[in-house]
């Protein structure tokens, strides 16, 4: 149990980190590429850590980690990118930042619905938080050959949504067995 309860904060506080980047990116959008690829990168590599340990641990649900496995390898392998090889996936970041955001709103789609499945009253909203993250990540597939500035900003924005996403997920649907009487 303290495993969990000490994964659900490490949860929280990465995704409080990445939505203050994101404010950050929207505030200041022609911050240094290198300054924002470290930390994201840095950021990526603990989260991919956070999310292969929460993998192993059980909730009552079994929804918040549920593929954490595979998206924790692929969050620690992007974000090793972004720390040691920034320089030649510059003129891509937008695309990778695009392709997590949209494959973690694809997996929340489905998160979504098995809440909905266990009776959740507010499945609906992970479901649209799920979308519109979905769509931001597409948004940046789409142009990624716009303006630094745009591109940064909407790095921010997916990034800002994305933590709103995943503090909802984790707030709503990891439960301890030990309250299963809270909903």
């Amino acid at each position: 149990m303290r495993i969990m309860k000490a994964e659900k904060r490490a949860y929280i506080l990465l995704s409080l980190i990445q939505f203050l980047l994101g404010v950050y990116l929207l505030i200041k959008p022609e911050a240094s590429f290198s300054c924002v690829c470290c930390i994201t990168g840095g950021m990526l590599v603990v989260y991919g850590i956070i999310k292969l340990i929460g993998y192993f641990t059980e909730d009552m649900y079994n929804l918040a980690f549920q593929f954490d496995f595979a998206i924790g390898i692929i969050l620690a392998v992007v974000g090793c990118l972004l720390l040691f090889r920034w320089q030649h996936i510059m003129e891509l970041f937008p695309v990778y930042v695009g392709i997590l955001i949209l494959v973690d709103g694809m997996f929340k789609i489905q998160t979504a619905l098995d809440a909905r499945r266990f009776g959740l009253d507010k499945w609906w909203l992970i479901l649209i938080l799920a979308v519109a993250a979905g769509a931001a990540g597409v948004v940046l597939l789409i142009r990624p050959a716009e303006a630094a500035k745009l591109m940064m900003r909407l790095t921010g924005i997916n990034l800002l949504i994305d933590g709103i996403l995943n503090l909802w997920v984790v707030f709503y649907t990891v439960r301890e067995w030990n309250n299963i009487e809270t909903k």
